[in-house]
């Protein structure tokens, strides 16, 4: 059967990177594809927590009414042909999250649903309600604006929305970075992420005033906007498209055949002749569509699948089944009853996670420390000297921009701003000497051990600066959770500045035995 893998789409890394095969998008159906099937990754809304993870109450809803709509959300989704009795919601240390309803076998389907229970965003996808939302505007909009929309719409519908059962189920609202106040986000003490946030809130407010101008009938408020952008950044998978479902593929088949008949009395040619002609002009309209349609990528909010938390380490994946034309996730390990069942949200550093997700995970392979200006993190270090006419040199080679966000992990610092650093800490004699395309690898032993001691150190600096603790800064204004989540956040991003340590300590060693 061929399958695509999904991803998750909270995915934006450092920049903005593409969300991985069917992956949770920012979280979507786990990281994209495979011949026909395609790996979706996600944005999650349910917070998880783990004995290693640490998160905040990001899905709010009342204790009492959960067991009801634990129900009810089970009751829609046998309705709606949700495959899923491997599962059932749960709560793990006041978590919602999914639980094997009985002992799981590694190969066992754990949930399929058709693509009739899921909200999707395709390709060229035109406009579903175009007397609410101009056409123009929707044509231009990003995926998530228009996933939100269409939630807010479905969600309008109430009970006639085939979706209804899904979305009285979604939380209600959520605590993640975007409603933390500008204090409360210093103490994160992490600049690159508080830019990240404060870029998202503007960004959103700008979503609602475009929203608001296209509009024809029944204005969207702003906090309704940003209640379904949350639940589409933190549930909505991606992956590549693999085109039209293929009963609707099948429909092409018959006008060929009609034609092909209709043919064999004008032409007289013979009916097998006339029939193998026909398959292989459907066949090549297949295949055309397939090859064309993997260059491009849907989006996915799949009910059930979404509820799952994530762990890095879980190797489940959100599939696309072609031929069924189904969703789903199958157990890569053992399970027993009542243990939690994770999926992977895809390569999501803490910032993303936090970010979009609510909580931190801890020892996370995919982590990373963004220095948004390495220059200047550089100058002041008391050893070093840099001049202006060394810096004007580093930036008319362009290697200057790659300073500016450099993303320092367990593994050390990208090549390209360890270029730009031994370029800028070069003698006057070996910078005349050599081109700065030659600083892309080791010249010196002593200058390349300079350059790496000078990372490390600010490494060290920003690692003591985690360290601090900033709640007598805020004066304790925040609630104790955000402080709580704060630390732990800090705590994890100096782990992997000592970890870079480390790296740079084996790469100086290296460099002292040239």
């Amino acid at each position: 059967m061929t399958r695509t893998v999904l991803q998750d789409v909270t995915h934006l890394c450092v920049g903005s990177q593409p969300c991985p095969p069917l992956q949770r998008v920012q979280p979507y159906i786990r990281p994209y594809v495979s011949s026909q099937s395609a790996c979706l990754h996600s944005q999650h809304a349910y917070p998880f927590r783990s004995k290693t993870a640490v998160c905040c109450a990001r899905a709010v809803q009342s204790q009492s009414t959960l067991p009801q709509l634990d129900q009810e959300f089970q009751a829609w989704w046998q309705s709606a042909d949700v495959k899923a009795d491997a599962l059932v919601p749960a709560e793990f240390a006041d978590l919602r999250g999914m639980a094997a309803a009985t002992a799981i076998n590694t190969g066992d389907s754990m949930v399929t649903l058709p693509r009739t229970a899921a909200l999707l965003v395709t390709p060229k996808m035109k406009c579903p309600f175009p007397d609410l939302i101009d056409q123009a505007y929707w044509a231009k909009s990003q995926w998530f604006e228009k996933m939100a929309l269409m939630l807010l719409h479905e969600r309008q519908k109430g009970k006639s929305s085939v979706v209804s059962g899904y979305i009285e189920q979604l939380p209600a609202e959520f605590d993640t970075l975007m409603h933390w106040s500008s204090e409360e986000l210093q103490l994160l003490m992490y600049p690159h992420l508080i830019q990240q946030v404060q870029q998202q809130k503007q960004s959103w407010h700008d979503h609602y005033k475009n929203v608001q101008a296209a509009s024809t009938d029944n204005p969207v408020g702003e906090d309704d906007l940003v209640w379904a952008l949350e639940c589409v950044r933190s549930r909505a998978f991606s992956g590549p498209y693999s085109g039209p479902p293929v009963k609707d593929r099948a429909q092409l088949v018959l006008p060929f055949v009609l034609a092909a008949l209709a043919y064999t009395q004008v032409a007289h040619l013979p009916l097998e002749q006339i029939l193998n002609g026909a398959i292989a002009a459907v066949l090549f309209n297949i295949i055309y569509d397939t090859l064309l349609s993997k260059k491009l990528r849907w989006f996915a909010m799949c009910p059930v699948i979404d509820s799952m938390n994530h762990q890095s380490t879980s190797t489940n994946e959100v599939a696309y089944q072609y031929f069924g034309d189904r969703f789903s996730v199958t157990a890569e390990r053992n399970y027993k009853q009542g243990e939690q069942v994770f999926i992977t949200y895809g390569q999501q550093s803490n910032d993303k996670l936090l970010q979009y997700y609510g909580f931190v995970e801890p020892k996370n392979p995919a982590d990373l420390y963004v220095v948004t200006n390495m220059l200047h993190a550089l100058q002041d270090l008391p050893y070093l000297n840099i001049t202006k006419e060394r810096t004007q040199c580093v930036q008319q080679a362009g290697l200057l921009t790659s300073l500016e966000q450099v993303a320092l992990t367990r593994r050390g610092m990208p090549a390209k701003a360890l270029q730009a650093v031994r370029m800028l800490l070069a003698s006057e004699e070996l910078h005349s000497q050599r081109s700065a395309a030659e600083f892309v690898k080791q010249i010196d032993p002593l200058h390349e051990e300079s350059c790496l001691q000078a990372v490390r150190d600010v490494c060290i600096s920003l690692s003591n600066q985690q360290s601090r603790n900033p709640a007598r800064q805020s004066d304790n204004k925040a609630s104790r959770s955000r402080q709580e989540l704060a630390k732990a956040f800090r705590q994890q991003k100096s782990r992997v500045l000592q970890t870079c340590c480390k790296t740079l300590d084996n790469q100086i060693r290296q460099a002292r035995k040239t």
